[in-house]
């Protein structure tokens, strides 16, 4: 790579966020149990033009809404694993391990989106050949992985509910993860959406079987249920690594401390941020309430809130549709598109929402017992907010990839974050995990009420489309 790697003119990191028509890494399953439906707040941008198998872009929609549908009552089923067989308190040390994690996994993963970027980018005089860049990308997630899993035990140690012990079984799973999302990026980039659809489901999959055998058929708790989720990443690793292994194999390791390497990891950083900052913004009130109120009461709050951001599938569904040709009509068709998807998005998630309401608490005692009769009342609290945010993603849709406005879309997530934090604890101290849930609802109404302003604004602006 010595000479083809290096760059006349190194684009910054930004810069891939720009403005051209880019097509969104849609996240299929979450990272994590205590974050699966967390909206995808800021897309990963891949310029869909340049991405081979563009003209099926129809059938790999359809496909990747299939494979979503399987994976989130995997979700779900995981939920009620959990809940009945680690009960509150293990639950709650379960997410709390987990979305640490989660938070450096975010940080990390986008490595093989910018491999995507790059390969497609016109700013590279001389693009470099995919193989050294892919080795690039899967090394440097290893050893950025390594580095963060001994924070994540670090934070652990600091953290009574949670322990040392118990977030360096979390932590093993963070290289692993690290791993089969940069190949995820990689495959996405090479159009081969079958084999990216099977990687997206492995990791819900193989958690839930390993949760029935370690936790429901042997009896082990919160260990053996992290166990089960650190396996999953592993074996998902594996399956990833080979279903793209004619892309890094044969292995020749390539420079890491080089031009190429330096603007990988800072486009990969910069991604990754802001999808900390939106995974931070959505889950802000349970540090808040493992702080007032202790773990246990984040147990019970989590299937509150897993449960009414479950509803987030079907807008999802429509932002995933309407992408291609919100990004390829005119101006003017785009935002009729988008407000038609606006409204349906509204609709059905109300619809979903009022049934939510009728059954939620039979359902939660049925599915989980007498002790998760809790989480009835946050739930409750939660829909209003959740169904007033469900249709921010057909928003991102027109502001990051339509507009190429990345940070704007972002702005939605941070107002929800700070309004949710400034909320969380007088609410919390007074009434518990409904206090939770009312300063999350609060925040989904504050973010949503931003997004809205700002497409209002952006659509009576002539857009490079139109």
């Amino acid at each position: 790579m010595a000479g083809r790697g290096d760059l006349r003119r190194t684009p910054p990191a930004v810069r891939a966020l720009g403005p051209r028509a880019p097509l969104p890494v849609i996240d299929a399953t979450s990272n994590e149990a205590a974050a699966s439906a967390t909206p995808p707040v800021n897309p990963e941008l891949v310029r869909a033009a340049e991405v081979p198998g563009a003209r099926k872009l129809g059938s790999n929609v359809l496909e990747i809404l299939v494979f979503r549908g399987l994976s989130t009552p995997l979700a779900l089923l995981l939920v009620v694993l959990q809940g009945r067989f680690l009960e509150p308190s293990g639950r709650g040390r379960f997410v709390l391990a987990v979305l640490t994690v989660s938070i450096f996994s975010r940080l990390l993963s986008q490595l093989g989106v910018a491999v995507a970027n790059h390969m497609g980018s016109k700013e590279w005089d001389t693009p470099p050949e995919l193989r050294p860049l892919a080795q690039r990308a899967l090394l440097l997630g290893a050893g950025l992985g390594l580095a963060g899993g001994a924070a994540v035990v670090g934070i652990g140690a600091l953290t009574p509910s949670v322990g040392a012990p118990t977030a360096a079984i979390a932590a093993a799973g963070l290289v692993p993860n690290v791993l089969w999302q940069t190949a995820s990026g990689i495959l996405l980039g090479l159009a081969r959406i079958r084999s990216w659809n099977y990687v997206q489901l492995a990791s819900p999959l193989l958690t839930v079987l390993g949760t029935v055998l370690l936790v429901v058929v042997l009896g082990g708790q919160v260990h053996a249920a992290l166990a089960a989720w650190t396996a999953a990443h592993v074996i998902t690793a594996v399956v990833a690594l080979t279903l793209m292994r004619d892309v890094w194999l044969p292995i020749r390791v390539p420079p890491l401390a080089d031009r190429v390497s330096q603007t990988l990891v800072e486009l990969a950083l910069a991604m990754g941020a802001l999808q900390v900052i939106s995974l931070i913004g959505y889950r802000a009130e349970l540090f808040v309430l493992e702080a007032v109120k202790g773990v246990t009461a984040v147990g019970i709050y989590s299937i509150a809130n897993q449960a009414a951001e479950s509803m987030w599938l079907m807008a999802a569904a429509i932002a995933t549709a309407i992408t291609a040709p919100v990004v390829r009509a005119s101006e003017a068709e785009a935002v009729a598109l988008v407000r038609r998807s606006l409204l349906k998005s509204l609709l059905y998630t109300a619809g979903a929402g009022a049934v939510v309401a009728a059954g939620a608490p039979f359902v939660i005692r049925f599915a989980l017992g007498r002790a998760f009769d809790g989480a009835r009342t946050p739930l409750l609290l939660l829909l209003p907010g959740a169904v007033a945010y469900a249709p921010v993603q057909i928003l991102v849709v027109y502001l990051s990839v339509r507009r190429g406005r990345p940070r704007l879309a972002l702005a939605a997530g941070l107002v929800a974050m700070a309004v949710t934090v400034a909320a969380s604890v007088p609410l919390v101290l007074a009434f518990g995990a409904s206090g939770a849930a009312g300063a999350s609802a609060i925040g989904y109404a504050c973010g949503a009420l931003v997004a809205w302003s700002l497409f209002r604004r952006l659509a009576r602006t002539p857009g490079e489309g139109a």
